[in-house]
């Protein structure tokens, strides 16, 4: 079924322990919220590819994974279904498939969620640790485990019976709008009866971005009141509010580790998104424009000794979804350039625009936006770039000055 890719396996292989150690800090709503993402994604990779006589490319189970992994982890399973659908058709399908697309087909996915659904995409949060058991974001509709169970076995079902009934159209069309219209009762019917409510106990929980511009979480218990602090270790090793796979940084950093000396990501993209950043995260503190965002309370400069201006830099970058974004999605090597001059401007652009958004606009986190910036400028950039010079092998140049030397030289050597 599957047209097997190896750099799209060692991608996966990556994102394992990040996956595993994801499930440590929210529990069941992450194999749940992966299923949903997988099976959708799968399914409408086939029915695109299928209609061309061509087998589903194993790009479909990153671009699934990192889907998954970016959406906060109580989010109602019918945005992560809807999500899967626009990433799969509509970032790619219509493109032509694998290969063709101009955008990064997971990025699209999901900023059309968080622009369609900004609410579910921005009040879902956990408060991370001991499998998601110590409280969820009051404002949080739905993610109860009864919502998981039915939505699995929807997505299962229409898999099963699509993929073994393909040639049947009229079975499969049915399959497609029934599973929808039992999904739209599921919602209504529970949602009424009231058991879509969260199990667990309810706070109100905020990210690290948003401690930023003055927000704390509220009603935490004592065990969880770390999360108002922002600590460079809390940051580190994923002990903040955020989505599934963006927190654990030094998990993010042993996979790019992973991924470079494999040869498998583009060093030049994740580092250049990376420093440009942290250059304009450094400008943008000694300019107090990121104090401004809460009202000069946090990230102040003033009065502190350089390493803890260090460290306070340090702490803004490891917030949000950037080191993911950056290791995972700017590498892509479909919707980024080719030429080396390239990569590292367009590092540089999303990057620059990830922070520019942080700390100007309205939205706490500038990633998806970065990215999608990158993937719009890429084909200009390698456009404009001088191609790589072409090193001499030195076969041919040995050949070369042996042929250039006399007869008597030529027969001792």
């Amino acid at each position: 079924m599957f047209q097997k890719q190896q750099i799209m396996r060692k991608v996966l292989y990556s994102l394992i322990p990040i996956f595993l150690y994801s499930i440590y800090l929210y529990g069941w709503r992450v194999i749940a919220v992966t299923a949903v993402v997988f099976g959708v994604g799968i399914l409408s990779e086939f029915i695109m590819e299928k209609a061309r006589n061509k087998k589903v490319s194993e790009a479909v189970l990153v671009t699934s994974a990192l889907l998954a992994m970016s959406f906060p982890p109580a989010v109602p399973l019918w945005v992560a279904a809807v999500a899967s659908v626009f990433s799969v058709v509509m970032g790619k399908g219509v493109y032509g498939g694998f290969g063709r697309n101009v955008f990064n087909p997971a990025i699209t996915g999901r900023i059309f969620t968080y622009i369609s659904f900004p609410l579910l995409m921005q009040t879902t949060w956990m408060i991370p640790g001991v499998f998601g058991t110590l409280g969820i974001n009051g404002q949080t509709q739905g993610s109860a485990l009864i919502e998981a169970v039915f939505m699995i076995l929807i997505v299962a079902a229409a898999y099963l019976i699509i993929t073994r009934n393909y040639e049947k159209k009229g079975l499969v069309k049915i399959t497609i709008f029934g599973s929808i219209a039992v999904t739209i009762a599921l919602y209504v019917i529970t949602s009424y009866a009231g058991v879509l409510q969260p199990e667990v106990d309810a706070v109100s929980t905020v990210t690290p971005l948003e401690i930023y511009r003055g927000l704390d979480s509220e009603n935490l218990p004592e065990s969880a009141e770390y999360i108002n602090d922002n600590t460079l270790g809390n940051l580190f090793f994923g002990r903040r509010v955020g989505s599934i796979g963006e927190s654990a940084i030094f998990l993010i950093i042993i996979a790019a580790i992973y991924l470079m000396w494999t040869k498998t990501a583009n060093w030049r993209m994740i580092l250049m998104t990376l420093l440009s950043a942290a250059v304009l995260t450094t400008i943008f503190y000694y300019a107090g424009f990121i104090a401004d965002l809460s009202g000069g309370a946090l990230m102040n400069p003033a009065g502190k000794t350089l390493l803890e201006q260090i460290v306070d830099i340090t702490k803004f970058l490891f917030s949000g979804s950037l080191f993911y974004v950056a290791v995972f999605m700017s590498t892509d090597p479909v919707s980024g350039p080719n030429k080396p001059l390239a990569q590292f401007l367009y590092g540089i652009i999303i990057g620059s625009v990830t922070i520019v958004i942080r700390v100007f606009s309205g939205f706490p986190e500038g990633t998806s936006f970065g990215i999608l910036m990158g993937n719009t400028f890429a084909n200009l950039l390698d456009e404009i770039s001088p191609k790589p010079k072409k090193k001499a092998k030195k076969s041919t140049a040995k050949k070369q000055t042996a042929s250039n030397k006399p007869a008597s030289e030529g027969a001792k050597a």
